[in-house]
C-alpha cells in the first residue's frame, strides 16, 4: 500500500506547484505597478533554506522511502487517507480564495496602486484563507507519508512562511486602509473562522 500513497503524495506536490506557478505567471507578468516589502539578506537565505529542504526530504521518501525509516509513525491507512481529504478540501478553500481575489493577488506582500480591500467569499470570515489552505495542503504529507521528518518539515516551513507574510501584509494592509481594516480584523480570524468574541487579533 505504500507505494499508492508515495502517488498520492507525488500528484499533491505537482499540483500544489503547478496552481502555484499558474497564478504566479498570471498575474504577476501583467502587473508591474506593485508596491512591496523587501526581505533582509539573512531572512532571504533563511527562507531559502527553509523552502528547499521540505522538497529534497521529500525526494528521498518519493524514491528511497528505507532511508528514512528511522522516522516512521504508526499510522493506520484510514488516517493517512485522511491526508488526501485534508488536501482537498485545503485545495478547495484555495482555488475559492483565488477566485475572489482575482487580480489583487501576489504570491508576496505587495500592494497595487488600486488596490481594494476584498471581504467577500471566505474573505468574509478569514483575513488569510489562502494561507489557512497552505496549512490543510501542507499538514498533508504527515499523514500520507507516515513519517514525521517529512511532514514536520512541511509544517514548519509552511507555519514559518505563512507567519512571515501575514505579518507583512497586514501592516501593508494597515497602512493602506486604518480603521477600515482594523474594523475588518475584530470581525475576522486570520486562518480560521472567529468563533468566539470580538478581539483585535485572529
Amino acid at each position: 500500500m505504500d507505494i499508492h500513497f508515495r502517488i498520492t503524495l507525488a500528484v499533491l506536490f505537482v499540483a500544489f506547484v503547478v496552481h502555484r506557478g499558474y497564478y504566479t505567471h498570471k498575474y504577476e507578468a501583467n502587473d508591474p505597478a506593485r508596491f512591496s516589502t523587501q526581505m533582509s539578506m539573512l531572512a532571504q537565505r533563511v527562507m531559502t533554506v527553509l523552502i528547499i529542504l521540505p522538497p529534497v526530504v521529500l525526494l528521498f521518501y518519493l524514491v528511497a522511502p528505507r532511508w528514512l525509516n528511522w522516522a516512521a509513525l504508526s499510522v493506520g491507512d484510514g488516517l493517512r487517507w485522511a491526508g488526501l481529504g485534508l488536501a482537498l478540501v485545503g485545495f478547495g478553500l484555495l482555488q475559492w480564495a483565488q477566485n475572489e481575489l482575482g487580480r489583487h493577488w501576489s504570491d508576496e506582500a505587495r500592494l497595487q496602486a488600486d488596490h481594494q480591500l476584498v471581504t467577500t467569499g471566505p474573505y468574509r470570515w478569514l483575513r488569510h484563507p489562502i494561507y489557512g489552505a497552505f496549512l490543510l495542503i501542507l499538514s498533508a504529507p504527515l499523514l500520507l507519508s507516515a513519517n514525521w521528518l517529512v511532514g514536520g518539515l512541511w509544517i514548519g516551513m509552511t507555519c514559518v512562511d505563512i507567519t512571515r507574510r501575514i505579518w507583512t501584509e497586514e501592516a501593508l494592509l494597515l497602512a493602506r486602509y486604518g480603521e477600515v481594516y482594523r474594523a475588518y480584523c475584530r470581525r475576522t480570524g486570520r486562518i480560521w473562522p472567529r468563533m468566539w468574541g470580538r478581539r483585535e487579533r485572529g
